[in-house]
């Protein structure tokens, strides 16, 4: 039985849903699998295999970029309204209409 070697994958072969690839042998195209792989706990052997599920279109050739980390994420994204902004109250002025009716 072959288990993905990507984290939180838990894909394996009996299951019949994905097919599995093993590492390349070019050093530059493994490493390059390794950094988008993300796993820091131990590093690939000459057994460890991928699932077609992080691969676009399922192919090696297209390098594994599928991954739970990466996934586009979705935010219901509400804009905030517009403020209105308060208007100034009039200052009331003390108005003297009549100064002979003031008491004095």
């Amino acid at each position: 039985m072959v288990n993905c070697f990507v984290p939180n994958c838990n894909h394996y072969s009996e299951t019949k849903v994905c097919n599995f690839f093993r590492f390349p042998a070019n050093k530059l195209l493994k490493l390059k699998w390794t950094q988008n792989i993300r796993r820091s706990d131990r590093c690939p052997s000459v057994n460890s295999q991928v699932c077609s599920c992080h691969f676009i279109d399922g192919l090696k050739e297209n390098n594994p970029t599928i991954f739970s980390w990466n996934k586009e994420k979705k935010f219901l994204f509400v804009s905030p309204e517009k403020k209105n902004k308060r208007k100034p109250k009039p200052t009331s002025k003390t108005v003297v209409a009549n100064e002979e009716e003031l008491p004095d």
